[in-house]
């Protein structure tokens, strides 16, 4: 049997990797999440702008609201840690997005992913947490809650 790919079913993986690291040198976590371009076009309801709009000002300021609703980061105890938004660029049909936490001294977090689950149901995300090269994981599907993680 011959299976042609489709430009529909090109990438449909359904996931999205976000990695939260301890920057050794100055001790801010510095998020970073990789999102299908193409999905979050339909999650924020787009149409056919294009993937080149996540790189006008507007399309910024729209990635840095839907992933502030869709990610959360907070301390041990579960209070919010403000982020703030770095910027986020195209690489092929990928989109990087970059936030900072500050500096944090805790060894928890709590940490929930929801990103492009308003978009399909069976996305699955998962979060490393890195720091001293060393990383912890946890995936998160729809309807999953928060979950505590412990740096490594």
């Amino acid at each position: 049997m011959l299976f042609a790919s489709s430009p529909v079913l090109a990438h449909r993986i359904e996931a999205a990797l976000s990695v939260v690291e301890v920057n050794p040198s100055s001790g801010v976590l510095e998020i970073t999440h990789r999102l299908y371009a193409h999905d979050l076009e339909h999650a924020l309801d787009l149409g056919a702008v294009g993937a080149g709009y996540f790189e006008t000002s507007e399309g910024q300021a729209a990635i840095k609201a839907y992933c502030e609703r869709q990610f959360f980061i907070g301390d041990g105890q579960g209070r919010i840690i403000p982020i703030q938004f770095i910027g986020a660029e195209l690489s092929g049909d990928l989109l990087y997005v970059y936030f900072e936490a500050g500096r944090y001294r805790g060894r928890a977090l709590t940490l929930d992913s929801n990103l492009l689950q308003d978009f399909t149901e069976a996305q699955v995300n998962q979060i490393n947490l890195r720091r001293a090269g060393k990383t912890v994981s946890a995936r998160f599907q729809t309807g999953t809650p928060a979950k505590l993680m412990n740096l490594p």
